[in-house]
């Protein structure tokens, strides 16, 4: 059976009166009974949403261009960004030799997945969703927010769009990717699923003190489609 993917965080989250709904293969969070002007405002201002039960991998090896160009994929040589693809999938160069996969929060089911990665391309998987949370920050407000957590200035006008970091979070590895939905700015964070509580409730506390929200995938749906409606 096919393995079905939800939040590390699910108590914390029901506490919140969370709103699930199943979408490719993951339960994700749809809203915690927002109203839709509630909702707007917080994701512009400053949102935290749990995208942890979505697809994404990681791929390590020699050749990756061979990989990529057999997906139709282009991916530049610069390491330390991102490159947005043609189906929405989101995929970060951390290093000559490896990259991340994320997902389109619009549309989850459209990833590469582990057991689809080839040996005959030099690449082997590694299981990104197993052993990472997924963050988004979303709004005006995030940038600030960060600073009180990370070294790296992620201002709108320094770390560009796409820019991706490698760094400390709260005292923990990290990977920060910078990626707009239309004009509102929005940062992943992803790092090692055995801290994400420890995350959770440090971000919690940083959101807090700028009047952010947490959100669901609702709220990122409202600006990119329909899914999770």
């Amino acid at each position: 059976m096919p393995v079905m993917y939800k939040s590390l965080l699910t108590t914390e989250q029901n506490r919140r009166q969370a709103r699930w709904r199943e979408v490719a293969g993951s339960f994700v969070i749809t809203d915690y009974g927002e109203s839709d002007t509630d909702r707007e405002q917080a994701f512009s201002n400053l949102s935290f949403i749990d995208l942890s039960p979505l697809p994404r991998v990681g791929i390590r090896g020699k050749d990756l261009s061979q990989w990529t160009n057999s997906k139709n994929y282009v991916v530049g040589t610069q390491s330390n960004y991102a490159y947005a693809q043609h189906d929405g999938v989101l995929i970060a160069r951390l290093s000559p030799g490896e990259l991340m996969l994320l997902a389109d929060p619009a549309d989850p089911s459209v990833v590469i997945s582990a057991n689809s990665i080839a040996a005959t391309h030099k690449c082997y998987p590694v299981r990104r969703q197993d052993s990472h949370y997924w963050f988004a920050l979303t709004g005006e407000c995030s940038p600030v927010m960060f600073a009180k957590l990370c070294g790296v200035d992620l201002s709108p006008d320094v770390f560009v769009n796409h820019s991706t970091a490698q760094t400390s979070v709260a005292r923990t590895s990290a990977v920060i990717v910078r990626h707009d939905i239309n004009e509102v700015l929005c940062y992943y964070l992803l790092g090692d699923s055995s801290t994400i509580l420890y995350m959770w409730t440090c971000i919690l506390d940083a959101v807090s003190e700028f009047n952010g929200q947490v959100l669901g995938l609702r709220a990122m749906h409202s600006l990119t489609g329909p899914t999770g409606e």
